[in-house]
Order: C-alpha cells, then structure tokens, then sequence
C-alpha cells in the first residue's frame, strides 16, 4: 500500500511538470526590471490584450526582438501609466523582450516572451 501511496505521488508532481504555462495577462515595468520576467501568450492569437503597467519612476518601453520581419512589437508608456496593448498574433516560440530607452536593457531590464 505504501508503494502505491508513493507510484501516486510520483505520478502526480510528474504531471504537474506538464501543464501549460499560465497566460500571462500583464506586465509591470520597475526600475529597471520587467514583471514577471517569462511572458506566457497563446500562440496565433489575433488581438490579445497585455496591460503594461509601469510602476517606476521614468518612461519605460516593450520591445520584443526575434519575430518575423512583417511584425514590430515596440511600446513606450510613461511613469504611472497603465494601459491594454493588443499585440498581433505571434508565431509560437521564444523571444527577447527589454526595454530600448538608452542603458535601461543594460540595467538588467529584460525578459523572455514565451508563446506557445
């Protein structure tokens, strides 16, 4: 019965390793830092809202880097601002995100856009 009660614990954390990543909904912009840092879209979504909100003390900005030549991500948005961004649908895979404005990427403001 033991043996049992452990194959099933087993099972259970190898399958929770397997659930799909959380949608994420919206990004918070610190200085200098990205939250979260791994971004979660659906794949080949037409017009999927992402609240950027940025929490710091200067402009911040949204550029994502790797997609598709036809597709251009890049937002700035001002201190205290938040508002809905409907990006275009994305093609699945992993891309670089970080923020343009001059030495703000290189502060360590920067994050993975995972779409699947």
């Amino acid at each position: 019965m033991r043996t049992l009660r452990v194959l099933l614990a087993i099972i259970a954390l190898v399958g929770a390793g397997c659930e799909a990543p959380v949608t994420t909904s919206e990004l918070v912009m610190d200085d200098f830092s990205y939250r979260p840092t791994t971004i979660n879209l659906p794949a080949d979504t037409e017009g999927f809202e992402l609240t950027l909100t940025n929490k710091g003390t200067v402009p911040h900005d949204f550029t994502v880097d790797g997609l598709p030549d036809d597709i251009l991500v890049d937002l700035a948005v001002f201190e205290g601002a938040s508002l809905p961004y409907p990006l275009p649908a994305l093609p699945a895979g992993e891309y670089e995100v970080y923020c343009a404005l001059e030495g703000h990427r290189e502060a360590g403001m920067e994050a993975t856009l995972r779409v699947s």
